[in-house]
């Protein structure tokens, strides 16, 4: 078992120097998944200070790591044996054991065989140790520091299998232990900087064939006219495209709440709604809300009234019209900005609103 853990952690080593481009896993993806390793403890003092060791045993655990750049990852890892980990000599011990390992990674992205990619690490653990048949006499708490070597490659773009061999040494009983891992791993949030130069690759095309002549009359050569088929008497650019002058738009809706309120009683008109949609289309423009109180009461609490009024509009704006919060702005005004007689009940309740004033921007086609 022990030259089979030696020649695998050295198979990287191995195939790097013949290997072929060719890897398929991502440069940057965050991942979660499980494995399945076999541990060989060699002829160490795990516990038994010289005299007694452990049999070869399997481990089943997780992981969760992230690859934040084309060479580099993190990865946390989670493995134990439930009581099946077993003397080798004739103690009849049975443990339990746990390990937590932190590995840093350097990736040969440019490096793959059959689509695998090698990569190497560093790690730093903790191994828990208990024994099953002698509680509290055999409690270890070991300080892990080691390497580790393997390869991987993705499969449907989101699996990716990983394998290879890590080496750990015991910082406290210095002692050695082996490892050979398989893993499967779930990818998400994958970002592939070199597929998405290649999407962006543009390809050169033939010389065109120079033409002259103004088929849509625009006063620009067919050779030249980045925009064919203008229509007549338009206004175009140095390309042969249309001019478009920027017309700014202002519409204003008003709200009105009840004494001391600040809920809405379903006044929205479909003057507003055909706003939001049109901002939802893509429409460049924003919306401000300003709310207002009559002067019932003190003053700072209509100032804390009227704001309490815009975002209660700007709640059913995103709610009921889906308008993105970022193209909203609220202000209140208290009692400042009346617009009716606040000594009569008429006036008062013209004040007790909310103005909803929505500013647009419109491109118009510009003619000869």
């Amino acid at each position: 078992m022990k030259i089979f853990l030696r020649m695998t952690a050295a198979m990287p080593l191995l195939i790097s120097p013949f290997a072929l481009a060719g890897e398929n896993v991502p440069d940057q993806y965050g991942y979660i998944g499980g494995h399945a390793s076999y541990y060989n403890f060699y002829d160490n003092d795990v516990i038994g200070n010289g005299v007694d060791g452990l049999d070869d045993v399997p481990f089943y655990g997780a992981q969760l790591g992230w690859r934040f750049a084309e060479n580099w990852s993190i990865q946390g890892w989670y493995e134990e044996v439930d009581g099946d980990a077993e003397s080798k000599y004739t103690s009849g011990r049975r443990l339990d054991i746990k390990n937590y390992f932190v590995s840093g990674r350097y990736h040969f992205n440019d490096h793959g065989l059959l689509g695998f990619e090698p990569y190497a690490g560093i790690n730093v653990g903790e191994q828990l140790i208990e024994s099953l048949n002698r509680p509290n006499s055999d409690e270890n708490d070991e300080l892990m520091t080691g390497v580790e070597l393997g390869v991987q490659r993705a499969f449907f773009k989101h699996v990716i299998l990983d394998f290879g061999t890590r080496h750990a040494y015991s910082q406290d009983r210095e002692y050695w232990e082996g490892q050979l891992y398989v893993g499967i791993n779930l990818a998400f949030g994958i970002s592939d900087e070199d597929s998405d130069s290649r999407d962006d690759e543009v390809v050169a095309a033939n010389p065109a064939e120079v033409v002259t002549g103004d088929t849509d009359g625009d006063g620009v050569n067919d050779d030249k006219d980045r925009c064919p088929n203008t229509a007549s008497g338009a206004v175009v650019d140095a390309d042969g495209c249309q001019v478009y002058e920027s017309m700014e738009r202002r519409e204003t809706s008003v709200i009105y709440f009840g004494f001391d309120r600040d809920t809405i009683q379903g006044q929205f008109s479909d003057e507003i709604r055909g706003v939001a949609d049109r901002l939802n289309e893509g429409e460049q423009g924003r919306i401000r809300i300003e709310g207002h109180a009559d002067n019932t009461g003190p003053e700072d609490y209509n100032q804390d009234l009227s704001e309490r009024r815009a975002e209660s509009v700007k709640d059913r704006l995103m709610k009921d019209f889906s308008v993105n919060a970022d193209k909203i702005t609220t202000q209140g005004f208290g009692e400042t900005k009346p617009v009716g007689d606040n000594s009569t009940s008429e006036g008062r309740a013209k004040n007790r609103r909310a103005d909803i004033i929505v500013e647009t921007k419109e491109k118009e086609a510009q003619f000869k």
